[in-house]
């Protein structure tokens, strides 16, 4: 997880049991990325989430993770059906997937651009994760919260021998139109 505040980004470190995390642990970098404080090492993935602070001013906050319920869709390469809720379409907007790339790489940090500079705040990694971000760290945990739900949802009802049954586009168009 990140966060950019003014010039700098608070990141979590590598290899920490997130639930013993505290403010103290944060390590924080340079735009370009340079460490300049911390006691831990950072995040591996520190240079996904430089790019895309750097790519982007309305991001603030960053969450890359790899929720069972999304993962089972990323190995599987699947698309998650989000025109289920009002509150999955609202949230989640277009998904990005993206091939897989070896994690902590620049080609991995790279392959985030082009979908980033779209607007999409929700990637899927395939063979790996997830990774949302926000104008906030509340938008960007609401989305990533948004995303697990939504494909445990979705596959729950697989067990069911049933697909979700998806919100027609012309009724999203108009829930959209509403909130915008």
């Amino acid at each position: 997880m990140s966060v950019r505040i003014e010039d700098k980004i608070y990141i979590t470190p590598t290899f920490f049991v997130k639930h013993f995390f505290a403010v103290e642990d944060f390590v924080v970098l340079n735009s370009k990325g340079e460490k300049i404080s911390g006691n831990h090492e950072c995040s591996s993935e520190y240079k996904m989430h430089v790019k895309l602070y750097n790519e982007r001013e309305d991001i603030k906050s960053i969450f890359h993770a790899h929720p069972k319920w999304a993962v089972v869709y990323a190995i599987n390469h699947e698309k998650i059906p989000t025109r289920i809720l009002p509150e999955t379409i609202f949230m989640l907007g277009e998904i990005a997937y993206l091939p897989y790339h070896m994690p902590g790489t620049e080609e991995f940090a790279e392959a985030f651009v082009e979908d980033a500079n779209e607007g999409k705040n929700v990637f899927v990694l395939y063979n790996h994760g997830v990774t949302t971000c926000g104008e906030t760290i509340k938008h960007a945990f609401a989305r990533l919260e948004t995303l697990e739900m939504c494909c445990q949802v979705s596959k729950l009802s697989g067990l069911f021998n049933q697909q979700p049954k998806q919100i027609p586009k012309e009724e999203v168009n108009k829930f959209l139109k509403k909130l915008l």
